[in-house]
């Protein structure tokens, strides 16, 4: 996996798991905003699947068989009926378009608000016509089940609708009805259920919220590891399918870079100083492979091996800055180091092989040969076969070797790849 994949998808996928592991406010206000708005629209749809039938129906009906009688208060219940309507049509609506959250808050509160007044009303209207306030009950004990709100805004309205409720009655009621049977003990105590439920919900959704975050993050973290260690298409690959189908590459470029005498450059010098500069140009080369846009397939000791699947040019210009690389890493640290280059192009395959600490590797006669082309050059030099020289042709200056018997391929004619300008002809 090369470094711009790895650092773009760390970049992906940590910073917002970062942001969410943080559980600030604002944060958790928009995430319980956003999951109560969206059952805005259900609990809507299942308002006007009781009350629409009622209006257009049961209403008509009970007026015209004369069930009603004379009684004027059955007249507000249709107008309370019409208004319910109109209240979960218009916030249907809202529900559909309103996309911004600031907008959203403004929907929801504006919901609690007009449906706690709505429900005061039928409320009363129960009350006067049956001594009945189960509806109000369903209402108050659905709305808090439903939607959770940052704040305190619906707890306020829950007691602020109830304690409205038993002033209309105490008001409008001579009856002592409302007192004799328990009613009004039975508000109070559904007012101060609803308000501990409310806030029971909150710190639920905040504890669950607290876990989302930590889960993010660590499966961000998780994907950071996977997407370091394998290429970007194979990691998705593998985290959607659990296992990775290999695939043949009719034409891939391989190069090898080697660091000459590295063996007795680290004989004299602490382990962790010889890591230290390992780590120092091989990131250096996976800063390069993010610019090239190919691929880094492994490490073996200090060997370093890159495959691009697509133009041959990206991985010519890539080994030229790798010689630059360790030029100007040799001036800034004193050192004499210097690396030899091998790059072949042909057919190959590739795959993932392992249960356990996955390895992503390259197969076939490009690669072998690749690795022939590194072994067999010159130090501070970039060694390449005749497939490559005609790939680049026209494009790049060569320095021909000459023909090299190739272990395991026979003659082969062979070429230094020196830059950018021009092209020489073969010998």
């Amino acid at each position: 996996m090369h470094a711009h994949q790895g650092e773009s998808m760390t970049t992906v996928l940590v910073a917002p798991a970062a942001r969410l592991h943080q559980d600030d406010s604002q944060a958790f206000a928009q995430w319980l905003t956003g999951k109560s708005f969206s059952m805005l629209a259900p609990m809507c749809l299942l308002g006007l699947a009781v009350v629409l039938p009622i209006l257009l129906l049961v209403d008509p009906v009970l007026h015209g068989t004369g069930v009603w009688g004379g009684n004027t208060q059955h007249l507000y219940l249709v107008a309370w009926h019409g208004c319910a309507v109109l209240y979960f049509l218009l916030f249907l609506v809202a529900a559909r378009f309103v996309t911004s959250h600031a907008r959203r808050t403004q929907i929801l509160v504006a919901f609690f608000v007009s449906g706690a007044a709505l429900f005061s009303w039928i409320a009363f209207i129960s009350w006067m016509l049956s001594g009945d306030l189960s509806t109000y009950a369903i209402f108050l004990l659905t709305m808090v089940c439903v939607f959770c709100f940052p704040g305190n805004l619906r707890k306020m309205l829950n007691v602020a609708s109830a304690a409205t409720v038993v002033l209309l009655i105490f008001w409008f009621d001579a009856r002592p009805t409302f007192y004799t049977s328990g009613a009004a003990v039975n508000l109070i105590a559904l007012a101060a259920v609803s308000w501990l439920l409310d806030g029971f919900l909150l710190r639920l959704n905040r504890t669950l919220y607290r876990e989302m975050c930590r889960a993010e993050f660590e499966r961000a973290r998780a994907d950071r590891v996977l997407y370091n260690a394998l290429p970007m298409s194979i990691a998705d690959e593998l985290k959607n399918n659990n296992v990775v189908k290999a695939v043949k590459y009719p034409t891939m470029t391989v190069l090898f870079v080697d660091l000459v005498g590295f063996t007795q450059f680290s004989a004299g010098r602490a382990p962790d100083a010889v890591v230290q500069v390992l780590n120092d140009i091989f990131s250096e080369f996976d800063g390069l492979v993010d610019r090239y846009d190919v691929e880094k397939i492994k490490t073996i000791g200090d060997a370093y091996m890159v495959i691009g699947k697509g133009d041959v040019t990206s991985v010519a210009s890539l080994a030229l800055e790798m010689l630059r690389s360790i030029d100007a890493y040799n001036r800034r640290n004193g050192f004499d180091l210097a690396i030899r280059i091998g790059i072949h192009i042909g057919p190959t395959v590739a795959g993932v092989i392992g249960l356990k600490r996955f390895l992503y590797d390259v197969w076939g006669d490009a690669v072998n040969t690749a690795s022939r082309m590194e072994s067999m050059g010159e130090s501070g030099k970039i060694h390449v076969s005749d497939d490559v020289f005609r790939q680049l042709a026209g494009r790049f200056r060569f320095e021909p070797r000459g023909q090299m018997d190739i272990k395991g391929k026979g003659l082969m004619r062979t070429y230094f790849l020196l830059g950018l300008e021009g092209c020489t002809t073969p010998a």
